[in-house]
């Protein structure tokens, strides 16, 4: 084997069992390389120990009367803690299969060094019932980027689940079984992946949801550009769990209680008049859906639509066709 693909087994070997904490020595890296049948000599070690420092690894090393040297990796991007979060993140995404979110989150733990690796478990429960199904979900974010980086339209097929649970492409067989987008961005929203893109279809930016389509397929043609007066942070910002509709300026009238919730929703910088010492009113730029409607139910008692009219006259409807909407 060529010299490169020892320093190459040494790297690996110093990365995946050593650390601050735990170090390898020089007779233990030697009987290593011979079990490669790699050169193993202690002063062929020694050079390629330096040739890996003087590359710009961190590599320490000690040595202690009587006993051979003892070397650690130290080069480490990621901290214990950041890998951590990193962990947790993947561990409760409900947009990452729970397969595939295992795998990740056992190499995560593999770049914190031994001494960690055992100790990096997720913090955060999440049922396994709830998470993505689709095992090409990852593909799909990665041809949806390059689609973008090449301004390049895809075509996909949407997926629907059936009453025995099965995902099949949604219209099969028909002409609207293929979706064309011009695909702007991918968002991650309240733990879902989406994609925000054109619609030939419906001449509008649409969103999809990136783990009910099968893998997109990129096309010659280039994509139509946003629109002039778009913003994909202004638009998430108003579309409520990504489901859209027309945006409207909306006035609500809030108690104090749910101070919090709604600037968790609408940010820091949303303007807040005070009414007396228990309510206050904002207005906000959303879009006006069936999720926006769900979203002020929740505070029933604790917020109300002052206005407009249509937007209040619209909710006042959804509210009676849920009291008198029973299954016919």
């Amino acid at each position: 084997m060529a010299n490169k693909d020892r320093l190459l087994f040494l790297m690996k070997t110093l990365q995946e069992q050593s650390d601050e904490k735990q170090w390898i020595s020089s007779t233990q890296l030697c009987r290593f390389l011979k079990e490669q049948q790699l050169d193993s000599q202690v002063r062929t070690l020694r050079k390629d120990i330096q040739a890996l420092k003087d590359s710009g690894f961190e590599i320490c090393e000690r040595k202690r009367e009587g006993m051979s040297t003892e070397y650690s990796w130290q080069d480490r991007e990621w901290s214990a803690p950041e890998l951590q979060v990193l962990i947790d993140a993947v561990s409760s995404a409900q947009f990452i299969p729970q397969e595939r979110s295992e795998d990740m989150v056992s190499r995560l733990a593999a770049m914190a060094g031994p001494s960690h690796a055992g100790t990096l478990r997720p913090q955060i429960l999440i049922s396994e019932h709830i998470k993505a199904k689709n095992r090409n979900m990852i593909y799909s974010v990665q041809a949806i980027r390059r689609a973008i980086d090449r301004d390049r339209k895809i075509v996909f097929r949407y997926l629907r689940y059936t009453t025995e649970k099965k995902q099949v492409p949604k219209h099969a067989g028909s002409a609207e079984e293929d979706y064309i987008v011009s695909p702007y961005a991918t968002v991650w929203n309240n733990d879902r992946y989406y994609l925000v893109g054109w619609s030939e279809k419906r001449k509008k930016v649409t969103t999809y949801r990136i783990d009910r389509m099968e893998v997109p397929r990129q096309l010659k043609a280039k994509r139509v550009p946003p629109p002039e007066d778009f913003d994909v942070r202004d638009y998430t910002d108003k579309v409520f769990w990504m489901f859209d509709g027309p945006v409207e300026e909306v006035t609500l009238r809030c108690r104090m209680s749910i101070l919090d919730q709604v600037i968790d929703r609408f940010g820091d910088g949303v303007q807040i008049r005070k009414v007396d010492s228990g309510l206050f009113d904002v207005t906000v730029p959303v879009s006006v859906s069936g999720t926006f409607f769900a979203w002020v139910f929740q505070f029933t008692g604790e917020m109300k639509i002052l206005e407009p009219r249509w937007v209040r006259e619209r909710y006042a409807g959804m509210l009676g066709d849920a009291i008198d909407g029973a299954l016919e």
